[in-house]
C-alpha cells in the first residue's frame, strides 16, 4: 500500500458519517425565527382543521335551509351561529337562551385538531417548538370565532339573534383547543410535555392519573350500557316522542338531534348512577326520587325514568363502587411502591371526579323555558370522590393481601392504533428524522501516525483520502498518516503487500 494516501482531520462530526460539522457563524437564531418547512407545517395546523370545520358547517346549513325552504339571506348568520354553538358558546335567539348544546360536534372538532397537532409534533421537540405548535392550534379557531362574532353582530338587526359576549366566545374556544393541543402533543411526545412541569411529579401520581383514565372510561361505559337498557325498557314512549313530527324531514331532524345529544345523556346517566340528581328546571330525576317538571320532548330523553322511584334503584350505587374497587385492585397489583399506592388511589379518585365535573359542566346549560338542565354538580363531586376513593382503598387492600402482584401494564395510547405511515404525510417534513437514524458502526483501521501504530484513534477524527499525485499542501491541522492492515492472517499476506 502506498504511503501518504490518507489525511486525518480533527472535526466535531460523528465517526462513520463522513461529514464535517461546521460551527455556524454569527449569533444563533432567536425563538421567533422559523424555517420555511416548519412555518408551512404550522400554517397547515392552524388552517386545515378550521377550514374543514367551516366547510362542513356551511354545507350542513345550506342542506338544512334548502330542505326546509328557508330564505338563504340569513345563511351567513346561521353559519356563524352554528360555528359558535359547536364550540359550546351559548346563543340567545329572541328571548330564548340556548346554553345546553350537543357535545358530538364539539368532540369531533377537538378530535380533528388534536390529530392534526399530533401529526405535526417533531421528534424530541423543544419548549419553543411546542409553544409555536400550541399557538398554531388555537390561532385558526380564534380567528374564525372573531369573524363569526362580527357576522352575528351585523345580522342582529335582520334576525333575532343576539351576538354572544366576546369573553365567553373566545374563552370557550381557547379552553377547548388548548385541551386539543395538550392531547395531541402528549400522544406523540409525552416525555417532552412531562419535562415542562416545573416540579418533579412522583411515580404514584403518574400511576394514579393512568388509573383515573381507565376509571372514567369504565364509568362512561357503564352509563352508556344503562342508557341503552333503559331506552329499550321504555321503547313504548317512542311514538309520543315523534308525535310532533309532521313529515319525514321532521322525523329525520329529531333523530339527528337526538344522536347529537347522546353524549349529554350518557353523562347525565353517569351522574344518576353515582347518586346525584339530574335537574330539569324545577324537576329532577335521581335514584332516590323523581320530581315532576317540564321536560323537552325528544327521542334522546326516552331513557329518563319516570317516578316514583323504585327501591331497587338504590342498588345501582354498586356500579360506581365496583368501578372504584376495580381501579384499586389494579393499583394494588401493579404498584411496587407500597407507601405510595394509597396516594395513587386517592389521586385516581380525585382526577376521575374532576374529569366528570368537567364533563358535567360541558353537558349542561340553560334550555329556554325549561330552565337549567344538567347534573347537580355539588352532589356529583361529593358522591363520586366517595365511591371511587372508598372503593379504591378496598380494592387496593384486597389485592395486596390475596392477589399476586403483576408487572405494570403498558399504558395504552389511542394513537398507537395508527402505524408510523399515518404520520409520514408529505405535508409534514420531519426536520429531526436524520437525527433518529442509527449510526452505522465501522471498524476503525489501524493508523500509523509519525511512525507509531495507532489502532483506536479519537471519535472526532475524520479520514479523508487525498487524490494520488496531489500536490496540495495539507492544512496545519492535518496529520499525515498511513493505514496499516495489521490484523490480516498469515495466509492472506502476499508478497508485495
Amino acid at each position: 500500500m502506498s504511503s501518504r494516501n490518507s489525511l486525518v482531520r480533527r472535526t466535531s462530526g460523528s465517526r462513520g458519517t463522513g461529514a464535517t460539522v461546521v460551527a455556524p457563524a454569527g449569533p444563533e437564531p432567536g425563538w421567533w425565527s422559523l424555517s420555511p418547512e416548519r412555518a408551512r407545517t404550522l400554517l397547515l395546523v392552524a388552517a386545515r382543521p378550521t377550514i374543514t370545520a367551516m366547510a362542513a358547517t356551511v354545507l350542513l346549513v345550506l342542506v338544512v335551509m334548502l330542505t326546509t325552504g328557508t330564505d338563504l339571506t340569513s345563511a351567513p348568520a346561521a353559519v356563524a351561529a352554528t360555528w359558535l354553538a359547536a364550540h359550546q358558546v351559548p346563543l340567545t335567539v329572541g328571548r330564548t337562551t340556548l346554553g345546553l348544546l350537543p357535545l358530538v360536534p364539539t368532540a369531533v372538532l377537538i378530535w380533528v385538531a388534536a390529530r392534526e397537532c399530533a401529526r405535526a409534533v417533531p421528534n424530541r421537540p423543544t419548549p419553543v417548538e411546542l409553544g409555536w405548535l400550541t399557538g398554531a392550534v388555537v390561532a385558526g379557531p380564534l380567528l374564525m370565532t372573531a369573524v363569526c362574532l362580527a357576522v352575528t353582530g351585523d345580522a342582529s338587526g335582520v334576525i333575532p339573534l343576539a351576538s354572544p359576549g366576546p369573553i365567553a366566545a373566545f374563552g370557550w374556544v381557547l379552553v377547548l383547543y388548548l385541551g386539543a393541543a395538550a392531547a395531541g402533543i402528549a400522544s406523540r411526545a409525552w416525555s417532552s410535555l412531562y419535562a415542562l412541569v416545573p416540579i418533579e411529579i412522583p411515580e404514584w401520581a403518574v400511576l394514579g392519573a393512568r388509573a383515573a383514565r381507565r376509571t372514567v372510561l369504565r364509568m362512561l361505559g357503564c352509563a352508556a350500557l344503562a342508557t341503552a337498557i333503559s331506552f329499550f325498557a321504555h321503547l313504548s314512549r317512542l311514538d309520543d316522542a315523534y308525535r310532533q313530527a309532521h313529515n319525514f324531514t321532521d322525523v329525520l331532524g329529531m333523530t339527528v338531534l337526538s344522536l347529537l345529544y347522546l353524549p349529554n345523556v350518557v353523562i347525565g346517566a353517569a351522574g344518576i348512577l353515582s347518586g346525584a340528581a339530574v335537574l330539569f328546571g324545577a324537576g329532577s330525576v335521581g335514584l332516590f326520587g323523581v320530581t315532576g317538571g317540564h321536560m323537552p320532548v325528544l327521542p334522546a330523553l326516552i331513557p329518563v325514568p319516570e317516578g316514583p322511584a323504585s327501591p331497587w334503584w338504590i342498588g345501582l350505587l354498586l356500579v360506581p363502587l365496583a368501578v372504584g374497587v376495580l381501579g384499586g385492585v389494579e393499583l394494588g397489583r401493579t404498584s411496587d411502591d407500597r407507601p405510595g399506592a394509597p396516594w395513587a388511589t386517592l389521586t385516581c379518585a380525585v382526577l376521575s371526579t374532576l374529569t366528570f365535573l368537567l364533563l358535567a359542566i360541558l353537558g349542561s346549560g340553560q334550555l329556554g323555558a325549561v330552565g337549567w338542565v344538567g347534573v347537580d354538580l355539588l352532589m356529583l363531586v361529593v358522591l363520586m370522590v366517595t365511591w371511587f376513593g372508598f372503593g379504591g382503598f378496598v380494592g387496593m387492600t384486597f389485592a395486596r393481601r390475596f392477589l399476586t402482584p403483576t408487572a405494570p401494564a403498558e399504558d395504552y395510547d389511542e394513537y398507537d392504533e395508527y402505524d408510523d405511515d399515518y404520520y409520514d404525510d408529505d405535508d409534514y417534513d420531519d426536520e429531526d428524522a436524520a437525527d433518529d437514524a442509527d449510526p452505522v458502526e465501522y471498524d476503525d483501521p489501524a493508523v500509523e501516525v509519525d511512525g507509531e501504530l495507532v489502532e483506536d484513534f479519537d471519535d472526532e477524527l475524520e479520514v479523508s483520502i487525498a487524490a494520488p499525485g496531489s500536490t496540495d499542501e495539507p492544512a496545519d491541522d492535518i496529520v499525515d498518516v498511513e493505514v496499516v492492515e495489521s490484523d490480516l492472517p498469515d495466509e492472506d499476506k502476499t508478497p508485495g503487500r
